[in-house]
């Protein structure tokens, strides 16, 4: 397994490149925010919103990367996923 920490602020970072075959993804939000999960095009009003201090699995299809962004300040994303 690989954990990597990323630093989320108010434009999309890539948390996870396209690979091809299926990731299984976990995600920890430390940011002290809301992060929002998506595309490239990731926003606080389109993407998928992770709460402070919580954890969820995402699967992401091969040939997909996924994107984080916050609506305010700067924090911290954990991820988990496989070598």
């Amino acid at each position: 397994m690989i954990s990597e920490e990323f630093t989320i602020a108010q434009t999309a970072v890539k948390i996870i490149s396209s690979q091809n075959f299926t990731q299984t993804i976990n995600i920890h939000n430390d940011h002290g925010s809301k992060v929002y999960l998506g595309g490239s095009n990731v926003s606080s009003t389109n993407g998928f919103h992770l709460d402070n201090d919580t954890n969820t699995i995402v699967e992401i299809p091969s040939d997909n990367e996924l994107y984080a962004i916050s609506a305010t300040g700067s924090g911290n994303v954990h991820i988990l996923r496989p070598s």
